[in-house]
């Protein structure tokens, strides 16, 4: 019997601003383009399938995430994850990425999504694979791990709601004004 579930889009939303905050682990001089496309990327998802809270819920952690990146890039100083990202390193197998880049795609394809979100949608897709080794994974035939990365990523989004109501998201780009 096959365990294979389908993500829902607060999943497909989850999963990728998780990657997009893990990118931000590895700033030094500038947020990397990625980041801000992933992030495009992700409001056109929550726009497109209509998430709600849950949808602004991840934008604005991973606003939080970006302007507290760029207030390390602009003055050294470095401020904890929102969210311990240790309790979640959702490594997605072949199955699970071949379905956030199916979902990315079925996204892009709505007609309410607009050109820059498609070519948003597009280049998301394209750092999952590059990011996870999907080509990798598929060559390995790895077990489909979706359903426990699934439950994993609803536990995420509700550490994320728990960590925004007990600190209210900046706006980004007004990190670097803050004064030591």
């Amino acid at each position: 019997m096959s365990t294979q579930t389908r993500f829902t889009p607060t999943e497909v939303c989850t999963l990728v601003a998780h990657e997009a905050v893990s990118m931000l682990d590895t700033v030094q001089t500038e947020i990397p383009q990625c980041v801000r496309e992933c992030r495009t990327a992700l409001e056109a998802l929550t726009t497109v399938h209509d998430l709600g809270e849950d949808g602004k819920a991840l934008l604005d952690w991973l606003d939080t995430e970006i302007a507290n990146a760029e207030l390390y890039v602009t003055n050294g100083r470095n401020l904890p994850y929102l969210i311990d990202m240790t309790c979640l390193n959702p490594e997605p197998d072949a199955a699970a990425q071949m379905d956030l880049i199916w979902a990315l795609f079925e996204t892009a394809a709505m007609e309410e999504c607009r050109p820059e979100q498609r070519q948003a949608l597009l280049n998301a897709a394209r750092m999952v694979t590059e990011m996870c080794g999907l080509d990798d994974l598929i060559l390995a035939t790895i077990k489909p791990n979706t359903a426990k990365l699934a439950a994993g990523l609803r536990d995420e989004l509700d550490d994320v709601h728990t960590a925004l109501q007990a600190n209210p998201a900046p706006r980004i780009g007004t990190a670097h004004q803050e004064t030591g």
